[in-house]
């Protein structure tokens, strides 16, 4: 044993680092080396072209990466649900001869019957209803807390086996099976009971229904199609319906949704709904009335139904922000191929030397396809440092909260390195390919090479100024819509009127009180009450006028006294609504100038008298035509209407929703004080609470804005980009060309000669580019502005305006190097080669 220790003692003592025998490094562990060390070289001794090369295929990647995470967000609504694939949403298009609602709700009845109906086809149905209203008021007493909320909803108990919201408090199992139930979102849980446990304790609805804290529930995801602050038993709402739900099949004001069972076809089951419609659905409707099933995971991108519950997006913006940010990375990667390949002929010598010693053509390839991919692996790592810098106005601007995190997810990562290696090697190998076809004799003697690759250079460029000029005139085109859409005469007067939410309030009893307060101040003009927004929205009714066998579905309004007066629309034919008829809230109508012409009537003179059928006798009349106004967004074509007057106290729980009163806008803080003192003096225990008719409006546009928006900034962008580019060619054009211009010069040429001289061939490409762009351009753009009812007549002065900026810009790029070119001393561009 003791030999033994010895002998490895004596072994270890002659061991001697300097005998380890070493493998030379490997031919290509050498190149590799090299490959990099030239690399640098290369970047650091062309710092300008470098730079340029990076910062564009930089700027192009971000825009890609932020649309990307908008694209991705957009795609991500719904589908955390885990039954999402076969949930669905039930529709009811109600329509006659194209005059109805395609609506997003269904009646009462309709969700427990379904279920009942195909209990082997339907798993689950749930319904949510908020009394169709904008707010409902809660409050804790205690506390004295008291507000109008927006996101209030009643919901089934099955809420929570169709919707996978997580329940941090309570039993998923019960928690909404008693009535006078509900739950609430964290964020409530703060601001009605700050740090109290508010499980257990109660909250005040509407004034008279004691709710019950029964769980809290996770704020509601924003890649839900519905937000929700308050979910309440679906059970409580027998206390405002004499202990029983709504009977009748007309009435739709819930959204119904069904969870399929697994082996359920789509398709199959709705083969069973005309059936289904038939059955149930009154007989003086059930010809008009068709069920279909809508997708969970489309209702955000290709939703646009009446009464959704929330302004849902388009699946066109995704494909204009995307088409946008591709075009910007088009235009960076264009650069990037341009200025790599012009930078290959000042390489040639380099290329010559290295073959002349051996080096094969695919090892040339390597070389430069390896530069080129650490250059836009190096871009990509600066993208992603601009995206984390940019990210929080991103989400402002296009309202997301996109969270830093998706970027460091794996997918992403992966993504963004593929995406990195593919521009990489493109972009690289065409100049390889390019530099390894030069002769070694010629290059080694100094020949004058010739600028390989031009003509593929040329055809970049233009295609750069032909997508910079599609922007540009797609900005504008954009931005002239929007204005239109917005600022458009709408056919009354939507400034300077305050909206009061007043649906399910005591306000019925006490509106004339009300008027006659508001009224006597001086900066109050006239007070009326509305069914919905002014024209945002509207409801359907059946109405039968004279001549028609049965009746049909039309767009109603229903409204108070002074109405036409408060909205200042213009009445053509016959009387406005008057204090002075009692019976105008059941025996007369004011219709629009398109119900006139709806009806065949010949004028609005000749409608007025017409008759219509009121509980089966036809003894109604028509009293008055109003001159045709938006009474909904400008994506909607003018329809026939009806303005129903209704008067009746009990009409503040359905049909009157808001209050309309026209305020002095020269003191409006004061004519705000005087309606909420009336308030309070009429109904001292409610809330008050108001909002802008104009500034609701606009929301209606918000898509149209923010696409106005994006389009602008991704355009200055893409035009940045491209004088990138365009800077760097230039540049090298000019080196090129240095020993020219100075022979030149020596010749007598003047300044503005030589400014001709080098400009001329962009100018051309400039042209070549407005030619190409201006039919493509014209027609994708009069395809977007054929989807709106409303819409500008595509000029040719956007495309002109877009071809003079791009030249513009492209010039004060190029003249800048030409006229630095222009004032070097003849001896020092002489001595340049």
């Amino acid at each position: 044993m003791n030999a033994d220790l010895l002998f490895g003692i004596d072994v270890l003592d002659l061991f001697r680092p300097f005998a380890i025998k070493t493998y030379p490094k490997t031919k290509q562990t050498i190149m590799l080396k090299n490959y990099f060390k030239v690399t640098w070289r290369n970047f650091v001794r062309q710092k300008v072209y470098s730079l340029l090369n990076v910062s564009g295929l930089a700027i192009g990647l971000a825009c890609f990466i932020l649309t990307f995470l908008y694209i991705q967000d957009e795609l991500s609504y719904d589908r955390f649900h885990t039954k999402s694939d076969r949930t669905y949403r039930v529709l009811e298009r109600f329509e006659s001869e194209g005059v109805g609602e395609h609506s997003a709700s269904l009646p009462f009845p309709a969700g427990s019957t379904l279920k009942n109906d195909f209990p082997r086809q339907v798993e689950h149905s749930v319904r949510l209803f908020n009394f169709q209203s904008p707010t409902l008021a809660l409050s804790n007493k205690p506390a004295d807390k008291a507000f109008n909320e927006s996101k209030i909803f009643f919901a089934d108990s099955s809420f929570l086996d169709v919707f996978d919201f997580q329940l941090l408090a309570g039993n998923r199992k019960n928690v909404l099976d008693q009535p006078n139930s509900i739950l609430i979102t964290p964020s409530m849980a703060k601001k009605y009971f700050a740090d109290e446990d508010p499980m257990g304790k109660l909250l005040e609805f509407q004034g008279s229904q004691n709710l019950k804290v029964t769980g809290i529930l996770e704020d509601a995801p924003l890649n839900a199609h519905f937000q929700y602050d308050f979910i309440i038993s679906f059970s409580s709402l027998k206390h405002w319906y004499n202990g029983t739900y709504p009977g009748t099949w007309y009435w739709n004001p819930c959204w119904t949704y069904i969870v399929l069972e697994e082996n359920t076809d789509q398709k199959q089951f709705e083969k069973q709904l005309p059936a289904f419609v038939q059955k149930y659905f009154p007989g003086f409707i059930s010809s008009d009335v068709e069920l279909e099933l809508q997708p969970l995971h489309n209702i955000h991108l290709y939703s646009k139904l009446d009464y959704e519950i929330q302004a849902n997006s388009e699946v066109k913006s995704i494909y204009i922000f995307g088409a946008i940010a591709f075009f910007v990375l088009v235009i960076a990667t264009i650069n990037f191929i341009n200025l790599s390949t012009a930078r290959a002929t000042k390489r040639a010598k380099e290329v010559g030397v290295r073959k002349s010693l051996g080096s094969k053509k695919s090892q040339l390839v390597i070389q430069f396809v390896l530069e080129s991919i650490l250059m836009t692996l190096l871009a990509t790592l600066i993208a992603f440092l601009v995206v984390l810098v940019v990210l929080p106005s991103f989400n402002l601007l296009v309202e997301k909260e996109i969270e830093l995190t998706q970027l460091l997810k794996p997918g992403y990562i992966l993504w963004a390195l593929l995406l990195s290696l593919s521009v990489g090697f493109f972009s690289g190998f065409y100049p390889a390919f390019i530099l390894s076809s030069f002769k070694t004799v010629s290059v080694l003697k100094s020949v004058r090479l010739k600028a390989k690759g031009l003509n593929f250079r040329k055809i970049l460029v233009t295609s750069q100024f032909s997508i910079s000029i599609f922007l540009i005139a797609g900005t504008i085109v954009a931005i002239d819509q929007f204005q239109l859409l917005q600022d458009q005469d709408v056919g009354f007067d939507r400034e300077h009127v305050i909206m009061v939410p007043v649906i399910r309030s005591p306000m019925g009893q006490h509106y004339e009180s009300f008027r006659n307060k508001a009224l006597q101040s001086a900066h109050i003009s006239s007070v009326t009450g509305v069914e919905e927004i002014v024209g945002a929205k509207h409801q359907v009714q059946n109405y039968r006028f004279e001549g028609m066998e049965i009746s049909k579905p039309f767009p109603r309004f229903s409204v108070l006294h002074d109405f036409t007066g408060t909205m200042d629309i213009e009445l053509v034919a016959g009387r406005d609504y008057s204090r002075e008829y009692l019976t105008d809230d059941s025996l007369a109508y004011v219709v629009n100038e398109s119900m006139v012409k709806a009806m065949n009537w010949h004028s609005p003179e000749e409608a007025v008298g017409k008759q219509f059928y009121y509980k089966n006798e036809l003894k109604g009349k028509i009293v008055g035509v109003v001159r045709d106004y938006n009474f909904v967004s400008k994506h909607h074509p003018i329809g026939p209407l009806v303005l129903d007057l209704n008067t009746k106290p009990a009409a503040f729980n359905l049909f009157i929703k808001y209050l309309a009163i026209k305020v002095d806008h020269r003191n409006l803080n004061q004519a705000i004080a005087d309606v909420k003192k009336a308030w309070t003096s009429t109904l001292p225990n409610r809330p008050f609470d108001f909002f802008f008719l104009e500034d609701r409006l606009n929301q209606s546009y918000s898509a149209e804005q923010k696409l106005s928006k994006i389009t602008v900034i991704f355009s200055v962008l893409a035009i940045g980009v491209a004088c990138l580019g365009l800077f760097g060619l230039a540049t090298f054009n000019i080196e090129r060309r240095t020993k020219e211009i100075g022979l030149r010069k020596v010749l007598g040429i003047k300044t503005s000669q030589i400014l001709i001289l080098l400009s001329k061939e962009f100018i051309y490409l400039i042209l070549i580019a407005f030619a190409v762009s201006i039919p493509t351009s014209y027609f994708l753009l009069e395809r977007w502005l054929s989807e709106f009812a409303y819409r500008i007549n595509l000029q040719i002065w956007p495309f002109v305006i877009a071809g003079i900026i791009t030249f513009i810009v492209s010039m004060i790029t190029i003249l800048y190097h030409a006229l630095k070119a222009s004032f070097i001393n003849p001896v020092t561009t002489l001595k340049y080669e």
